[in-house]
């Protein structure tokens, strides 16, 4: 199932309020999964994560990509970072070019066979979406009349390819003797990424990504609601 091409929304992005760039991390990097984003960290300041611009700095061990941040090692050409109890690896790619300009990097990338052949593919639609899903939280509310359990659910598209999940749930019961209520609440994080208008997510329980059958539709004001695994989700703070 394809995320629709009607969302076509645009949000800002957060500021990096760092002004340090630690020049041993300016350089290219490839996520360690089978099809993993990019990520480019450039000595302006300015960095590209899977086809989004945004800031990114560094200070101590912590670094800032957008306006996420997340504690880092540089192990030889692998950069490692922890975001809560999910690791990371990212592969530098060789010499990210930062001697040739914004400009003539992008003329650069334009000249080659691949970048002609993907004019055709759903790279820029892959973009924007991923801007859509990362531009806002995303809840969602279920009833059961049955048992009188109501559940919430929260999730986060972070830029940095971590998507985090919180959910809780109440329930209340009346009879003989009284009513009773009961809550629990549950959170996790898992890697997401967008590819040919497919949402695709990974547990990290072995079986890698894993296409989750997202799907969209609009509510009577006009914003995108998502529909997966049985749930409706619309943007929240």
């Amino acid at each position: 199932m394809k995320i629709l091409l009607s969302l076509a929304l645009f949000f800002s992005i957060s500021t990096v309020s760092w002004a340090q760039v630690n020049k041993e991390l300016v350089g290219k990097y490839q996520m360690d999964v089978q099809g993993g984003d990019t990520l480019e960290l450039r000595a302006d300041g300015t960095a590209s994560l899977a086809g989004d611009n945004m800031k990114w700095a560094a200070r101590g061990n912590q670094l800032q990509v957008g306006p996420d941040v997340m504690t880092y090692v540089l192990q030889g050409n692998r950069l490692v970072v922890n975001v809560g109890s999910v690791q990371l690896v990212w592969k530098r790619l060789g010499s990210a070019g930062n001697s040739l300009s914004p400009m003539a990097r992008a003329a650069t990338k334009a000249n080659t066979p691949e970048a002609s052949a993907g004019q055709n593919s759903g790279n820029p639609q892959d973009a924007q979406a991923r801007q859509v899903l990362t531009g806002s939280a995303w809840c969602s509310f279920t009833y059961n009349k049955v048992s009188g359990t109501s559940t919430t659910r929260k999730v986060v598209f972070r830029l940095d390819g971590v998507m985090t999940i919180n959910g809780g749930a109440e329930t209340y019961s009346s009879g003989y003797g009284g009513t009773y209520g009961g809550q629990s609440s549950s959170g996790g994080m898992m890697l997401w990424k967008v590819e040919n208008l497919r949402l695709l997510i990974d547990q990290r329980n072995g079986t890698g990504f894993q296409d989750i059958g997202l799907t969209t539709s609009k509510n009577s004001n006009g914003y995108p609601v998502l529909h997966a695994e049985g749930r409706e989700y619309t943007m929240c703070s």
